[in-house]
């Protein structure tokens, strides 16, 4: 019977028998069909590693902020003088440049105030001629008061020269007459010195050092720069908001008529966790995206890195710190603020103050990292269509 079971059986093949698979065989196959899988799983926990040690390391040599806005100079058009305004020149959002009118308040009254400030002036000038013309005349008096004391001396003089020669020649009357006469000149002398001296003071300075002018001038000038203040223009290029007032508003001095938007200089203000600054310093390349301008990749450089936020201390002497409460087991970052310069010659319609932006900055040379980073803020830029 041994041979009859190992006969091949009708119907079957010599080589059927070599193709049945042992159970060793069969664990091998299953092992071999497991690698695979396991090859992969190491592949991505690689991969995995791979691009948290490179995000690690791009977030210190490459940091990268999506809270960042632009920023600049915003003024509040206050008016120096006060008036009913009789035009204005701009509108709502519209844009300006350098000197450009801005608001016109009513001049009648300030004309009259540098037509007053000139007559001021013109009498103020006319009463320091006439204090020369009575320093002048002092003068004249003096001249003549000291002549006349020389005259009398000298005749005094002879009366005592005739008298030594002969006594009874000249009477003692005479002699009194002329002493007398000599006193009198000294003290008309002294009186007109003394009236000359109170017309210097009342006259000061000469010309147009004297303090009178010089008041009168200064009030000339307050009245012309009051008037010239009627004319409110915008101090460097920029645009209007804020604007709700018409033609016949009364401004108040110091009340402000509308807000002004600088844009002669504005900037990218990036918000960089703590661990970001490491690297950072004036100089450091940038690379800007604005949502306003999708798609598209500008140049900046940092001008400053901020060196302090508000720590939450208490506003007021005596009063208790302030605790904030922090929930989860990992406390939220510090945020310093970073100011970012842009070098390309970006259009003011897309510089909105407070308008977002976001921000890369490259601190080094890294030839593996830079291309990597450049290449997504191109395609985080694309993103900004559809943000």
């Amino acid at each position: 019977m041994s041979d009859e079971s190992s006969q091949p059986t009708e119907g079957s093949l010599p080589g059927d028998a070599a193709q049945v698979e042992t159970p060793a065989e069969e664990a091998d196959a299953t092992e071999a069909s497991r690698d695979p899988v396991r090859l992969a799983t190491v592949v991505v926990l690689t991969l995995c590693l791979l691009f948290f040690g490179l995000y690690i390391r791009a977030d210190r040599v490459m940091p990268y902020s999506d809270q960042a806005r632009v920023s600049g100079y915003t003024v509040a058009v206050v008016p120096q003088v006060s008036g009913y305004i009789t035009d204005i020149a701009v509108g709502l959002h519209g844009v300006v440049a350098r000197g450009d009118v801005l608001v016109q308040i009513d001049t009648v009254q300030y004309q009259i105030g540098v037509r007053s400030a000139r007559a001021t002036l013109d009498n103020t000038l006319q009463q320091v001629r006439a204090q020369s013309a009575a320093v002048e005349s002092a003068a004249a008096q003096v001249a003549a008061a000291r002549a006349q004391e020389s005259i009398t001396r000298r005749e005094f003089e002879r009366i005592e020269a005739i008298r030594e020669r002969n006594a009874t020649a000249i009477s003692q009357s005479d002699r009194d007459r002329a002493e007398a006469a000599v006193v009198g000149a000294a003290a008309q002398v002294e009186a007109g010195e003394a009236q000359l001296r109170s017309a210097q003071a009342a006259l000061g300075p000469v010309g147009m050092n004297n303090p009178g002018v010089r008041a009168a001038m200064a009030g000339l000038e307050q009245a012309e720069l009051n008037l010239a203040r009627t004319t409110i223009r915008a101090p460097s290029s920029g645009a209007i908001e804020s604007l709700e007032l018409g033609v016949g508003h009364f401004a108040g001095a110091g009340q402000p008529l509308m807000t002004f938007v600088s844009t002669a200089d504005v900037w990218i203000e990036a918000d960089l966790r703590e661990n970001n600054l490491a690297n950072l310093a004036p100089g450091v390349a940038v690379q800007v995206i604005l949502d306003a301008a999708p798609g598209q990749v500008f140049d900046g450089v940092v001008r400053s890195v901020g060196l302090g936020v508000s720590g939450g201390f208490p506003s007021s002497r005596g009063a208790l710190p302030s605790v904030s409460q922090t929930t989860g087991w990992l406390r939220q970052a510090q945020q310093f603020p970073v100011i970012i310069d842009l070098q390309d010659d970006v259009p003011p319609e897309l510089l909105r103050i407070g308008a977002q932006a976001s921000v890369m900055a490259f601190t080094g040379d890294h030839p593996v990292l830079n291309p990597i980073g450049r290449l997504l803020m191109r395609f985080f830029a694309l993103l900004s269509y559809v943000r």
